[in-house]
């Protein structure tokens, strides 16, 4: 269900890069429980069954084209530096968004950043292990549309609501300098919530699923806390907040 937080949440933020998602009742799935229905997108560029990528990354790839800043400034990238079609400030949305929500299955699938719990899947597959050579470690779920190659698509976007403030995924943010003005601007605003509530409020089943406004107001605290520990990180870290409607 995190999959209908995580669609409000991009929305809000203005990086607009998740598919559609709501929630339903029916009688064929769960015993009529409230389960999240996603829009599909045909123009979804093909994937892999390994990755489930549109392109192959690993994360040593992934580092340096982020010091390459590719496409920025409409600047043509040199063959020799790597870069896929990929603009580079899709990047800084993808790690702002999967920051707040502690979405690690893209940039950290083996949970290299953090103390995974034993039902998280990198335990579960025993990846947890494999730290040691973390730069030939395939990034996924990294997908484009067919006919837009710059520009992301967040999907699968399971995000955790009960990993506390001492055990946040940091790596998630490495390599990242520049964040979206958009996203930024609302973290600072201090109308998240507001935003959030009202938004959320729409969505009748997902709302009533998590226990009306009360268990909603506990999401929410959760996505507050953590913006404000990114704020702090921006700040520390001399990061810019620029414009990225490119």
């Amino acid at each position: 269900m995190s999959e209908v937080f995580a669609f409000h949440l991009d929305r809000i933020l203005g990086l607009n890069r998740s598919l559609p998602s709501i929630s339903r009742r029916s009688e064929f799935f769960q015993d009529g429980q409230a389960c999240p229905v996603i829009l599909w997108d045909s123009s979804l560029s093909p994937t892999d069954n390994s990755t489930h990528s549109s392109v192959r990354l690993t994360w040593g790839q992934y580092q340096q084209l982020l010091k390459q800043k590719c496409w920025q400034n409409g600047k043509v990238p040199k063959a020799e530096w790597g870069c896929t079609e990929i603009h580079h400030h899709e990047w800084s949305k993808m790690a702002l968004f999967d920051f707040l929500l502690q979405i690690y299955s893209r940039l950290d699938r083996n949970c290299c950043g953090f103390k995974p719990l034993r039902e998280d899947s990198c335990m579960q597959q025993g990846l947890k292990l494999r730290c040691s050579d973390q730069d030939a470690v395939h990034l996924t779920h990294i997908v484009q549309r067919r006919h837009d190659q710059r520009h992301l698509v967040f999907i699968d976007n399971k995000g955790f609501f009960d990993r506390n403030e001492d055990n946040l995924d940091f790596k998630i943010l490495q390599g990242i300098n520049e964040f979206p003005e958009s996203a930024v601007s609302v973290l600072r605003s201090q109308r998240l919530r507001e935003k959030l509530l009202q938004s959320l409020f729409l969505d009748k089943i997902y709302w009533e699923s998590q226990g009306g406004r009360n268990g909603i107001e506990k999401l929410i605290d959760v996505i507050e806390r953590r913006s404000k520990i990114l704020l702090t990180y921006i700040n520390a870290h001399g990061a810019k907040v620029l414009p990225m409607n490119e």
